[in-house]
């Protein structure tokens, strides 16, 4: 990709797509196939949002292609990136590269650089990380999200993330939605919109408030309030977390709302 020169925002967004196989037919006891093939991009409509801030330049990519990454790629792209945005992406295409097990059965030891200590150090350098909710964000369906394993989680000495994540299944869902609520209104990321309008979500990431960490926004599901929106300083840079997702299904709705592209201009341009 030629870096836009005239852009002041340069965002990476990370996750969102699905790669789709289509019904399976078996016509006989020897052979079956596949009819039909599909990716689908589910974060387009997050993408578009982000392409109307004024001097943005946005790329977009499944995980996939994150966890194909060379050491070389990823560094190039966090010298590039002011923001970078992950959804529905485990810890395991942050952390593993198919390099890794091409010779494991060789003499010489297999090491690279550890992509979670490169990307909090970009944090601190004065990046924005955010991350939205979903099957494979946070702590995850089944836990696959791994961000509570990670070593962002377990060193506590030097949090990254705004919110605790769990180690086990996370997902709390309803077709019915659930109520929110701002607790900073005077927020930049809220400030001036009515969040009585957001429109029904149909679920989100179990999340516990981090120590450091500001939540800006709640969710809530019985009697308790959960993180929906939280904050959280590194260094000279940011973390944000948003435990719901800007995409189908459970943002499905949300990415209805009048005000959707108006609040990811005001989370990601916080000083406009």
């Amino acid at each position: 990709m030629t870096p836009n020169p005239t852009s002041t925002l340069r965002i990476w967004q990370v996750g969102n797509w699905c790669a789709h196989w289509g019904n399976e037919f078996r016509e006989s006891a020897f052979r079956s196939s596949i009819k039909d093939f599909e990716v689908l991009n589910y974060a387009r409509y997050l993408t578009a949002a982000l392409e109307k801030i004024p001097g943005a330049e946005v790329e977009a990519i499944p995980s996939w292609e994150l966890y194909r990454m060379s050491p070389e790629q990823f560094d190039a792209k966090l010298k590039w990136a002011d923001v970078i945005i992950f959804g529905d992406v485990e810890t395991q295409s942050l952390h593993l590269n198919p390099a890794f097990f091409a010779n494991q059965f060789d003499r010489k030891y297999v090491t690279f650089p550890d992509r979670f200590d490169l990307l909090r150090n970009w944090i601190k350098g004065g990046g924005h990380f955010h991350m939205n909710g979903g099957w494979f964000s946070y702590g995850g369906h089944q836990g696959y999200g791994r961000w509570g394993r990670c070593s962002w989680q377990k060193d506590t000495a030097e949090r990254v993330l705004p919110v605790d994540c769990l180690e086990t299944d996370d997902l709390i869902e309803s077709t019915a939605s659930f109520k929110v609520r701002t607790v900073d209104e005077s927020h930049s990321s809220v400030q001036g919109i009515d969040w009585s309008t957001v429109p029904p979500i149909l679920g989100f990431n179990e999340t516990r408030p981090a120590p450091g960490g500001t939540v800006i926004a709640e969710i809530r599901n019985g009697s308790t309030w959960y993180p929906l929106l939280a904050e959280r300083l590194v260094g000279n840079g940011r973390t944000t977390a948003w435990t719901t997702s800007a995409s189908p299904h459970w943002g499905v709705n949300f990415m209805k709302w009048e005000h959707y592209d108006r609040f990811w201009a005001q989370l990601f341009t916080p000083n406009t």
